[in-house]
């Protein structure tokens, strides 16, 4: 549920990003591919820390 949650409101925030860069260079707003852009960056966010948990015990290892 939580990684739902995630992506959705990685997908609103990447909306209103999408939306004032937009109006910043003075480009047209693509409602579109600023979703499919934010949904992207919102699953990596979501799969980072299942990257770094799994590598992290065998780092504390080393260091023992």
């Amino acid at each position: 549920m939580r990684y739902l949650v995630t992506i959705v409101w990685g997908v609103i925030l990447g909306q209103v990003v999408g939306f004032l860069v937009g109006a910043l260079n003075g480009a047209t707003y693509d409602p579109v591919l600023s979703t499919i852009i934010s949904a992207i960056f919102a699953v990596i966010l979501c799969i980072v820390p299942a990257i770094l948990n799994a590598a992290a015990p065998a780092a504390s290892k080393d260091h023992e």
